[in-house]
């Protein structure tokens, strides 16, 4: 008992004054608490079982509290792997973002390519990097951009020995050893290459090439994947940029064409409006921007012609026609050939009609000109005939009327003296005809019955018929 009175003593407090430890127990009250120990194993013989029971049971807690450690530490050990990879995640996206904003805004194919090395160079170190692409015309492959010349002999080596068209087949990157054509190494040893297919909607588009110093084995699955996705989306870029320019050269040719025609040319909106007039429209005294936007009437008044352009604009037919311009306030005409077809959209719908005026006017005076050297030659040929046919037996009836009026002389016949006469007159006036038709050089005619004209050949003589001469 008085061994319990002195721990309850020594329990009530720190009579000595030292300073409680962390567990809030004194140094004298641990002393008191282990002399009070064999007075407890007097008390409880099941003491020393008790305590080995609570020695075990704390073990328990403190190896089930280690293992909660363990678990607590592989956790943190496993959110931090899915930070990284969270991170890089988040880069990846970050890169097919940039990789979008490059498809969308680029419209230089050089300057595809100058992104695209950039990009790569983020998750891939290498040496050079070159795009080729192939040309459909002569073959082989053709460097987007400069490339250095060790990379083309390599892209000229690998296509010769068949590994490019292997890679193609494949449809994803390759790495592999730097071999240059027939086995021999490359000059450089310790290089590899790597060479990634460039595809758009299953078409080969080229490859992408790159140097580096790292073995074939030592890039992830995850790195030429993002290559491949990287030169995927660089490659629809680069032929969007491609389209582009070649539209862009088209369209400048067009209309280079159009604007320097010889030809009126104009197209009209389904409305009858005028949407496009070339320089040519100024032949005619009208600029293009005084009929943009204004009807088709303000220019073609005539209307038959109105009747052909609308016929062409609500049925879709195709016409082809004379028309004579006359712009009398303007002082100029012309007569054209028209040409109109009609204009129609993606779905076949109309939506306006081309027009081409040709300026015939040249042409059919041309036209007249020579036809009116063709009738002159005829006519020559024809008066040589009458002069060759007429002439010789005329010849010979007047020198026979000749003949007969010294004999009429002798005979003393006024009536027949009278009528040879007449003869010898009127062969007279035939010979002086047949002169005038071979002085004629251009052709007139004159009225002669009705609509019937004859070639006016100046006759002054009381006989002949007077008329109005008119040059066709």
């Amino acid at each position: 008992m008085k061994g319990k009175s002195k721990t309850r003593e020594s329990s009530g407090g720190s009579a000595s004054g030292e300073p409680p430890t962390a567990d809030g127990e004194s140094a004298n009250q641990r002393n008191e608490a282990r002399r009070a120990i064999p007075v407890l194993r007097e008390v409880d013989p099941q003491f020393d079982e008790k305590i080995s029971a609570l020695v075990d049971s704390f073990e328990q807690r403190i190896r089930k509290l280690r293992a909660h450690i363990s678990d607590l530490e592989a956790r943190i050990s496993e959110l931090r792997t899915s930070k990284d990879r969270v991170r890089t995640a988040f880069d990846e996206f970050l890169n097919i973002q940039q990789l979008s904003e490059m498809i969308r805004t680029k419209q230089d194919p050089h300057r595809v390519v100058e992104e695209l090395l950039t990009l790569v160079h983020k998750f891939i170190e290498y040496d050079a990097m070159g795009i080729y692409l192939f040309n459909d015309v002569s073959g082989g492959l053709e460097p987007l951009g400069p490339v250095p010349q060790m990379l083309n002999r390599a892209a000229r080596s690998q296509y010769d020995e068949g590994i490019i068209d292997w890679v193609i087949s494949e449809r994803r990157p390759v790495a592999i050893p730097w071999i240059e054509s027939f086995g021999e190494e490359v000059a450089e040893p310790g290089k590899n290459l790597v060479i990634a297919p460039l595809i758009v909607d299953d078409r080969p588009l080229g490859v992408a090439l790159l140097s580096t110093s790292r073995r074939p084995d030592g890039f992830t699955a995850q790195e030429l994947k993002m290559l491949y996705f990287a030169v995927s989306h660089a490659a629809v870029a680069i032929q969007n940029a491609l389209r582009t320019r070649e539209i862009s050269t088209t369209k400048d040719f067009l209309s280079n064409l159009l604007e320097n025609a010889g030809d009126i040319i104009f197209s009209l909106d389904q409305n009858g409006r005028f949407n496009y007039l070339n320089p040519r429209i100024e032949d005619l005294g009208f600029t293009k921007d005084e009929l943009l936007g204004q009807s088709f009437r303000m220019f073609f008044k005539q209307t038959e012609t109105a009747q052909r352009i609308n016929s062409t604009l609500r049925l879709g037919s195709k016409q082809v026609f004379e028309l004579e311009m006359r712009t009398v306030a303007r002082g100029v005409s012309g007569q054209y050939t028209v040409n109109l077809v009609p204009l129609k959209g993606e779905k076949g719908e109309k939506i306006g009609a081309l027009g081409i005026m040709h300026n015939v006017t040249e042409i059919n005076r041309l036209q007249k000109k020579l036809l009116e050297s063709e009738r002159l030659a005829a006519y020559t040929q024809t008066v040589i005939t009458l002069n060759h046919e007429i002439n010789n037996p005329l010849t010979a009836v007047l020198g026979n009327a000749y003949l007969l009026e010294k004999d009429s002389k002798d005979l003393q016949d006024e009536k027949l003296m009278r009528r040879l006469k007449v003869i010898q007159e009127n062969c007279l006036r035939i010979q002086k005809v047949i002169k005038k038709l071979e002085r004629i050089d251009e052709l007139k005619t004159v009225s002669y019955l009705g609509n019937t004209k004859m070639v006016d050949i100046g006759n002054s003589d009381d006989n002949s018929r007077s008329s109005q001469s008119n040059k066709e």
